[in-house]
C-alpha cells in the first residue's frame, strides 16, 4: 500500500512536493499499488520512487524525474512521458500500451516483458538498456539514441536491434566472438538416430583439427522457436554448412536455409548404402550447393575426405565470393 503521507503531498502540487524531495533527497517515495489514474504530475521529481503496480493509466508524466524508480508492474497504458528522466528505471512488466515516452531518457533502463505495444518511443535514450521479452506491435522507435551523450551519435528504428549494436559497441570480447562465429562456424545438420550422430562428431572433430568451430544442432527445440527457425539464426552465425543427407530428416531445415536467401556453401554428405533425400536434385542447382555429395562407407571413409571435399571448396567459394563483393564495391 502507499504511504498516506507521500499520497497527501502529491495532492499539494509539484511545487510543494518537489520541495519535500530537495529537502529529503534520500527518501524513496513508497507509491506502490498508488492510484494515480489520469493525474497530472509532469515534471514531479519521483527518482528512486517505490511505484511498483502504481495505477498510471492516462497518466501525465511529461518531464516527470523517474531516475532509479521500480514501475515494475505498473499500468501506465496510454500516460504521457515525453522527455521524462528515467534513466535506470526498472519498468519490469510494466503495462505501457500507448504510452508516449518520445524523447524520453531510458538509459540502462530495464525493460523486460514490459508491454510497449501502440507505445511512441520515437527519439529515446536507449543506451544500456535491457530489453528483453518486451511486447512493441504496432511500437513507433524512430531515431533511438543508441550511444551516450559523449559518444558520436547512433541512432536505429528498432529497441532490440539498438540493445544488440550496444553489446557490441561495447564489449570487444562478444566482438570477437562474433567475428570468430562468422568466419570459423561450421553448422553441421544431419539425422542422429542410427549411428548418424557418431557421423556427425566425427565431421566435427575434423573441423576442430583445421582451426574451424564445429556447430551440431543437437538440443532441445527453444520453447518458443521451431526448429527451423532455430537453424536459420544458426546458419546465419556460420561460415558453411555440412549437411548429412542419407535419409528424410533434415531437407525442410536445409530448404529454410535456401528461402531465407542466405547464400552460403552448402557441403552435402551421403553414406553409401542409402538413399539421399528426394530434394538432393533441386539443391544440386545452387551455386553455392558445393555438389555432388561426398560419398562414404563407415566414418574413416568419410574424415578422409573432409578437407579436400568439403573445407577447400567452401572456403574457395567463400573467397570468391569476396572478391567479386570487392570488385562490385570498387566499380
Amino acid at each position: 500500500m502507499p504511504n498516506p503521507d507521500h499520497l497527501a503531498l502529491l495532492d499539494q502540487g509539484r511545487d510543494a512536493w518537489n520541495a519535500w524531495r530537495q529537502a529529503n533527497p534520500d527518501l524513496p517515495p513508497q507509491l506502490r499499488s498508488a492510484r494515480l489514474e489520469g493525474r497530472d504530475l509532469s515534471g514531479f521529481d519521483l527518482h528512486d520512487a517505490y511505484l511498483r503496480r502504481a495505477h498510471l493509466k492516462g497518466a501525465h508524466l511529461d518531464g516527470c524525474k523517474l531516475r532509479e524508480a521500480n514501475l515494475s508492474g505498473a499500468d501506465l497504458e496510454g500516460a504521457s512521458l515525453v522527455q521524462a528522466e528515467m534513466a535506470g528505471a526498472n519498468l519490469r512488466a510494466a503495462k505501457m500500451q500507448g504510452a508516449d515516452l518520445s524523447g524520453a531518457d531510458l538509459k540502462s533502463a530495464i525493460l523486460v516483458s514490459t508491454d510497449l505495444s501502440h507505445a511512441k518511443l520515437n527519439g529515446a535514450q536507449v543506451y544500456g538498456i535491457a530489453a528483453w521479452e518486451v511486447k512493441l506491435d504496432g511500437t513507433e522507435q524512430r531515431d533511438l539514441l543508441v550511444t551516450r551523450p559523449d559518444q558520436p551519435r547512433i541512432t536505429t528504428d528498432d529497441l532490440e536491434v539498438a540493445q544488440f549494436i550496444y553489446v557490441l559497441l561495447n564489449h570487444k570480447k562478444l566482438r570477437d566472438v562474433f567475428n570468430t562465429t562468422t568466419q570459423r562456424g561450421v553448422l553441421i545438420l544431419g539425422r542422429f538416430g542410427g549411428g548418424g550422430l557418431e557421423v556427425l562428431q566425427a565431421v566435427a572433430d575434423s573441423l576442430r583439427q583445421h582451426g574451424l568451430l564445429p556447430i551440431i544442432f543437437d538440443f532441445e527445440r527453444p520453447r518458443q522457436r521451431n526448429y527451423t527457425e532455430t537453424v536459420i539464426t544458426l546458419a546465419g552465425l556460420c561460415s558453411f554448412v555440412i549437411v548429412d543427407l542419407s535419409g528424410p530428416s533434415v531437407p525442410q531445415e536445409l530448404q529454410a536455409i535456401v528461402a531465407a536467401t542466405l547464400r552460403m556453401p552448402l557441403v552435402p554428405i551421403v553414406e553409401e548404402g542409402r538413399k539421399p533425400a528426394a530434394m538432393l536434385a533441386d539443391f544440386q542447382e545452387l551455386d553455392y550447393f558445393l555438389g555432388p555429395p561426398i560419398r562414404f562407407n563407415g566414418i574413416p571413409a568419410l574424415v578422409a575426405q573432409i578437407p579436400e571435399r568439403a573445407i577447400a571448396p567452401a572456403q574457395a567459394w567463400l573467397e570468391q565470393r569476396r572478391n567479386k563483393l570487392k570488385s562490385i564495391d570498387g566499380s
